[in-house]
């Protein structure tokens, strides 16, 4: 089977196992304020339109929209991480009930769908022409988000979990630390017990990483042709 054939479909089952794994939790709006989702949607749009570019057998592509299914990529490569390393290991239900959890939805979109938005990246994007200044692209997806979390929690009084202004204790700035506090005894649901802005520091700094290793693979890959 021809290479852009084979990217053909990983798209699609990558897209279908997205929207198949958010519909398992659309319940509320509130769906639309996590990074999970909105990561997922982000590299849903990207796979389609580079899905469309298959099926027209479009020659060329603006090197932009490369560079903006790089930003996607990186953006679900964080989702898939961090559930695996962080959330399913600690969840109630267990590693494996943890993706299993709504249906396998949560399979869907934690694993399956950034695995292949991974691997078409990696080894299908092959008009993408890396330069190391891309890696700076890599922290608009993060920067993004926290602005938005922040606007919806300073400005439309949008709480979650009760009186959290973030989805996620790590950025939730209303926490006594605060934004430059530090006091490892307040870890729990609600804080890490470390500033938001250092929180938000890390997190720049492996979306860089990220960033950094995915533009060296795609040069090595360059190189070897």
């Amino acid at each position: 089977m021809k290479k852009s054939k084979i990217s053909l479909i990983m798209k699609i089952i990558a897209v279908v196992a997205s929207l198949y794994g958010m519909l398992q939790s659309l319940d509320h709006w509130m769906f639309f304020t996590y990074f999970t989702n909105l990561s997922n949607i982000f590299i849903d749009i990207m796979l389609v339109i580079f899905i469309i570019y298959d099926l027209k057998k479009v020659k060329y592509i603006p090197q932009g929209m490369y560079l903006i299914k790089f930003m996607a990529t990186i953006s679900i490569t964080l989702t898939f991480l961090v559930y695996m390393l962080l959330l399913a290991p600690t969840n109630s239900q267990g590693f494996i009930g943890a993706y299993l959890n709504n249906g396998a939805g949560s399979l869907c979109v934690h694993f399956i769908t950034p695995v292949l938005a991974i691997i078409d990246f990696l080894l299908f994007s092959e008009h993408y022409r890396p330069d190391e200044k891309h890696v700076y692209y890599s922290v608009v997806p993060p920067l993004v988000y926290v602005g938005y979390v922040i606007v919806l929690g300073h400005v439309f009084h949008i709480r979650w979990y009760g009186d959290m202004l973030a989805p996620y204790n790590f950025l939730n700035y209303g926490a006594p630390t605060g934004w430059f506090g530090f006091d490892l005894s307040l870890l729990g649901s609600k804080t890490l017990g470390i500033g938001t802005f250092y929180m938000i520091v890390v997190l720049l700094i492996i979306f860089i990483g990220i960033g950094t290793l995915f533009l060296k693979l795609k040069r090595t890959k360059k190189d070897l042709y």
